[in-house]
């Protein structure tokens, strides 16, 4: 520790400590971010192809196929593509209620802005691929920094400017392998910091004077050689040319703290630094209990606190991690890189043999006597080679001097290991050869089909949005809503987005809260495929518009203008508001347009006309088709009732002396017995019940069907059990 710590305070102490402790923790998995690194980069290594049981390469060992490097570079672009591919920031609000949406449109417009000049899709960009590459990315903000807005006016005496300064809140993206988090947490949150450590030049750290904020800036340039206090030890690393903890070939290491320390260690640095503060952190130590701790940003410059204040964002850790692809309780995720650890292996490996086994096939080898050449033959093949036999041999001496060899090509088997190692990969990282653009010959031409295609090939691609989602996109938006309560004037906003928009916020400002509005990030929502959606929105428009009938109900402009967003031809749309442009249409076009929407009209009269005359027509032929059936029923009423009197009159005239009374009766019954008889011939009998039926035993036999079988059809002996008896026909006794 001789060589590292450099700082007498003890809240110096106490971090460079952590710093040392949490640097020495990440080393394992520092060496699993540096294999991705090189991976990604191709950088030719000695245990690139370890693991593999394949033989090392000698010739082509410096060949490194650039697998993994293609498989980051894909899913960089599908990510980001579905992040910015609308050319907006990839968040949203919405209004708890019709009646806020012009606040709610304020905020939006004013996080846009901020993000815009903050170069956040630039951030967010560079932060996927470091999603890609380690699996872990660290952003850290808001900080805050004085931007300058110019303004050029025309006044009586000429063109003059003026200048408006005020702060922007932005976020920077660390470099994941120069974060160091609490190695015994899972989340930022719930450890107790994290770590962001640079190298800077003297001249960065010498331009923090102007800053009032930091302090001892003169103490952290100096080397500790150059203090007059060092101990021997620290003499005797410095011969032996050990490389310093704080200071390397003339830069300086800078370590950004964001996390929690000791109360009593932050108010003893803040009474040291300055006499003014002391009285006022005084009073708030006092409030403070002993081993409370204090949520802080600290930095230290060469091993020396140069800046320390609280953290003046509400207890939320200006930390904010995103995993591409998350591990249960661990802090560090995976990515594509090291997903593709073993298939780049493989690949290398198999390339690299490949290659030399070719070169074996196609060269040859050859077996020489060397006691036929000059000293000089170096026996290398070459185009052009000029062997230099000893003088004085003949042809055949010459021809037994050197025997070429014809070797087989054993190639054919490496091809195979890196077709099926190509095919792990793809299972691995979830990034197969749609997602990359390959195979685009088997693929389906059709819109349905290649939804469903991509639409699988993208699950992997989902998951990773909506990390980027909730753990970047969402709480920096959250952070912008912060800051901007808290320290955004309305002055701020009247330069930059006019009166209107200032007057609304100053409204936002006394409220103080954004309780009005909701947001969210679109990043998942607008990850389906924008071919996919082209070809939809171009279907709907051809159905609806092309339909008399479904066409007034369309509203045209709003569906030209998300045919236009989806397709992105441009920045600046050419569809027309409502207000614009109507004095620009000539009065030929307007007639032409008022002819249109008038025949439309008439259309729609004449269709709807022609439906209400249909159902008359078919009201009027059920009610005709129901007078004609009782018509029908009343003469065939008559006509019984006609032959019932004429077989009353027959009766009575066979009888005369029968009672009027009985043969009515007789009639009656004749009658009634007939119509009987006709049911029961238009009326199929109902089936017996199971239960009705008579057994089998009780069924009398049919005498034709007495006959004895046939000799041949008798079984000879009963069949054996377990199975049928395939026996000899039977011997008839004598």
């Amino acid at each position: 520790m001789a060589d590292t710590l450099q700082e007498t305070t003890s809240l110096g102490l106490l971090l460079e400590q952590r710093l040392v402790d949490w640097e020495n923790a990440r080393k394992p998995q520092e060496l699993k971010l540096l294999e991705c690194y090189q991976d990604v980069l191709r950088i030719p290594r000695e245990d690139d192809t370890s693991g593999t049981g394949a033989a090392r390469s000698r010739k082509a060992k410096g060949l490194f196929i650039g697998s993994t490097r293609n498989k980051v570079r894909a899913a960089r672009a599908k990510i980001t593509d579905a992040l910015f591919g609308s050319g907006q920031m990839p968040f949203d609000t919405t209004p708890t209620n019709e009646k806020l949406a012009p606040f709610a449109d304020v905020m939006e417009d004013i996080i846009t802005e901020q993000m815009e000049r903050g170069h956040m899709k630039e951030l967010l960009k560079t932060g996927v691929n470091t999603l890609a590459t380690y699996g872990t990315g660290f952003v850290f903000g808001p900080f805050v920094r004085k931007e300058v807005i110019t303004e050029t006016m025309a006044t009586d005496s000429g063109l003059t400017e003026e200048k408006f300064e005020f702060d922007l809140p932005y976020f920077e993206l660390g470099n994941t392998l120069d974060v160091y988090p609490d190695p015994e947490a899972r989340e930022v949150a719930s450890g107790l910091g994290v770590f962001w450590v640079t190298m800077e030049s003297p001249t960065t750290v010498a331009a923090w004077k102007s800053d009032k904020s930091y302090k001892n800036v003169e103490m952290a340039m100096i080397g500790p050689g150059d203090r007059g206090n060092e101990t021997g030890s620290e003499r005797a690393s410095q011969m032996r040319g050990n490389v310093q903890y704080w200071f390397k070939n003339d830069r300086i290491k800078v370590a950004r703290f964001f996390g929690k320390v000791p109360a009593s260690t932050f108010d003893e640095w803040s009474k040291s630094v300055q006499a003014s503060e002391s009285s006022m952190l005084a009073a708030d130590a006092e409030e403070r209990q002993m081993g409370d701790m204090v949520d802080a940003i600290i930095i230290m410059a060469g091993g020396v606190v140069v800046k320390a204040v609280e953290n003046p964002y509400s207890g939320k850790s200006p930390a904010h991690r995103c995993l591409y692809e998350a591990v249960e309780h661990e802090m560090w995720g995976v990515g594509v890189a090291e997903n593709n650890a073993p298939h780049q292996k493989v690949t290398n490996a198999a390339f690299r043999l490949f290659m030399e086994g070719k070169g074996m096939a196609l060269l040859g080898t050859a077996a020489v006597d060397r006691s036929a050449f000059m000293p000089a033959e170096d026996f290398r093949k070459y185009p052009g080679k000029v062997y230099q036999f000893k003088p004085g041999l003949s042809p055949e001496q010459k021809q037994a001097a050197i025997q070429f060899q014809v070797e087989p090509d054993i190639t054919g088997g490496w091809i195979d290991v890196i077709r099926m190692s190509e095919q792990f990969s793809d299972d691995d990282t979830g990034i197969t050869k749609y997602t990359q653009g390959d195979d685009s010959r088997n693929l389906n031409k059709t819109a349905s089909g290649i939804s469903m295609i991509m639409s699988a090939s993208s699950l992997p691609m989902k998951e990773v949005i909506q990390n980027i989602d909730s753990m970047w996109i969402e709480p920096i938006v959250e952070c912008y809503i912060d800051w901007n309560l808290k320290y955004l004037t309305p002055e701020t906003v009247q330069k930059i987005h006019g009166d209107e928009a200032a007057q609304l916020w100053a409204q936002i400002k006394e409220f103080g809260k954004s309780s009005f509005m909701d947001w969210q990030a679109t990043g998942t929502a607008s990850f389906m495929q924008k071919e996919v959606l082209t070809n939809k929105i171009r279907a709907f428009s051809e159905f609806a518009l092309g339909n008399p009938v479904t066409a007034p109900l369309i509203d045209a402009k709003e569906l030209l203008r998300q045919t236009w967003e989806v397709m992105e031809i441009g920045k600046e749309s050419p569809i027309l508001d409502d207000k614009e442009g109507e004095g620009d249409i000539p009065p030929q076009m307007k007639q032409r347009m008022m002819q249109v929407a008038e025949q439309m009209e008439q259309m729609g009269q004449e269709l709807q006309k022609t439906q209400q005359d249909l159902q008359k027509a078919q009201q009027k032929s059920e009610d005709e088709s129901f007078k004609r059936m009782k018509a029908e029923i009343d003469a065939d009423k008559a006509n019984a009732l006609l032959a019932i009197e004429k077989a009353k009159d027959s009766a009575l005239a066979a009888a005369p002396g029968m009672d009027q009374a009985g043969v009515t009766d007789m009639v009656n019954q004749a009658v009634a017995m007939a119509l009987a008889h006709m049911l029961e011939q238009q009326t199929p009998p109902p089936e017996p019940p199971p239960e009705e039926l008579a057994p089998l035993e009780q069924i009398a036999p049919d005498p034709a069907m007495q006959e004895s079988p046939a000799a041949e059809m008798q079984p000879t002996e009963p069949p054996p059990e377990g199975g049928f008896s395939l026996g000899e026909p039977p011997v008839e006794p004598q």
